[in-house]
């Protein structure tokens, strides 16, 4: 009996090898099924099943390598199986300084749980590269998205751009320099770094304007962060510093994206009219923007809050 009580199992193992997915779910479902004990007081909330609210954080993603030096992405990827995905390209302003690529990962978030692929892009600092490196460098991380496109669940055709502080400017130049050649390396040159929406956070838009305007920084002065980003003090470099004007690159001749700006009118460091100069030009060239003054909002103090945020994310839902 033994014997043939052993025959016995391995023909029901041998069958079971060849038993379909769907017959082995169903087994499963047989041997642990839902329980559907209720009791006095318990609550009920529902599970979805694709797991759309669910979001990845992925660090540290390398998009470009520039000798020995690794720029790195912190990615956010909307869970389940929908996508692809728009994709929002953060820029985390540090006065073009080494930046801290997480302090944002909080807020970004709630956009990767509303269904955007959102990259945090690390660029070189002004320690190590003067500009227009830093340009190169974000153009450089929005083409290698597009070319890993499919592996992140992005939509390649719909990418947007937002920065704060430095990175609204940059954020502001990948908008107005579409298609020039000077700021282009060579990495993923099949891939285009366009974006069709724009968010500039508090951005210098002029730098030789910034000092008509007080604030706690003399911008003019050898050893401002502007002066650091072009190599000199920007009076004495005015060639180099219309080169990283972002209003330099608007004119009636070309359609940019849309731009939202938003500014703070009580920051203290990128003075209110910067915001109102870009606006300003944007407006003239009759190009699609939108403008907000945050009152009471400082240099990113009192200024992250939720009515902020949705007035971004509309604009990336209209645009994106």
């Amino acid at each position: 009996m033994k014997h043939r009580s052993n025959i016995a199992r391995i023909v029901l193992i041998a069958c079971l090898a060849f038993v379909p997915v769907f017959g082995m779910a169903a087994a499963a479902e047989d041997r642990f099924p839902a329980d559907h004990t209720s009791r006095i007081g318990m609550q009920v909330v529902f599970a979805e099943k694709d797991d759309s609210y669910k979001a990845t954080y992925i660090p540290d993603v390398v998009y470009k390598t520039v000798g020995d030096r690794s720029l790195r992405l912190q990615m956010l990827v909307p869970g389940g199986n929908n996508g692809p995905y728009p994709l929002i390209v953060y820029i985390q302003g540090s006065a073009w300084m080494a930046q801290n690529l997480y302090s944002a990962i909080p807020q970004l978030s709630d956009f990767a749980h509303d269904g955007y692929v959102v990259a945090s892009v690390e660029y070189r600092h002004s320690g190590e590269a003067l500009f227009p490196a830093q340009l190169e460098d974000v153009k450089s991380a929005i083409r290698f998205l597009r070319a890993n496109a499919d592996k992140y669940k992005i939509d390649p055709n719909r990418v947007g751009v937002w920065g704060d502080s430095s990175g609204g400017h940059l954020a502001a130049l990948v908008g107005t320099t579409e298609g020039l050649s000077r700021f282009t390396s060579s990495d993923h040159a099949d891939q285009s770094d366009a974006v069709s929406a724009v968010v500039d956070f508090y951005g210098p838009t002029d730098f030789l304007k910034m000092d008509d305007y007080p604030s706690i920084i003399e911008h003019n002065a050898p050893d401002s962060p502007e002066s650091r980003l072009v190599g000199g003090p920007i009076q004495e470099n005015r060639e180099k510093v219309q080169e990283a004007n972002p209003i330099a690159y608007i004119s009636k001749d070309k359609v940019l994206p849309p731009f939202l700006i938003m500014h703070g009118d009580e920051d203290q460091l990128v003075p209110f009219n910067q915001s109102v100069l870009l606006y300003d030009a944007l407006k003239q060239a009759n190009q699609n923007v939108t403008f907000y003054k945050v009152k009471g909002g400082g240099h990113g103090v009192n200024f992250w809050t939720k009515e902020v945020l949705d007035i971004v994310k509309q604009f990336f839902d209209a645009y994106l």
